[in-house]
């Protein structure tokens, strides 16, 4: 594929994804991201129980447009890529559950436009 033809098939892309009926606040774009950065360190702890949990939540509260669903694997691949490169140690199991109980929440508010408790 040639730059022209590339940057006609971005251009595409970029205004199908601005046009109205596929615009999303920055709330539910962010809410998305955070749940896929819990995701990747869910799976490099195999804590797959809160993967289960999580993916759960997005089928049940995400509309079903691909880009939502990619900006969820995007994330969750930085965060499984960002936790090997820092070396970093698994949180506690419990306490990682109750941080997806927290972001489930946030993605439940920001998807329903319902205030968090």
């Amino acid at each position: 594929m040639d730059i022209k033809h590339f940057s006609l098939s971005i251009s595409i892309a970029v205004a199908i994804w601005a046009t109205p009926a596929n615009a999303i606040s920055d709330a539910q774009y962010n809410s998305i991201k955070a749940m896929g950065g819990l995701n990747g360190v869910a799976l490099q702890c195999k804590f797959l129980h809160e993967t289960r949990r999580m993916k759960k939540a997005m089928v049940a509260t995400l509309p079903k447009r691909r880009q939502l669903g990619d900006a969820f694997d995007k994330s969750t691949n930085d965060s499984f890529l960002s936790f090997i490169e820092a070396n970093a140690t698994c949180p506690d199991e419990a306490e990682f559950a109750r941080q997806v109980d927290t972001a489930i929440q946030v993605l439940d508010a920001a998807f329903s436009d319902k205030p968090l408790p």
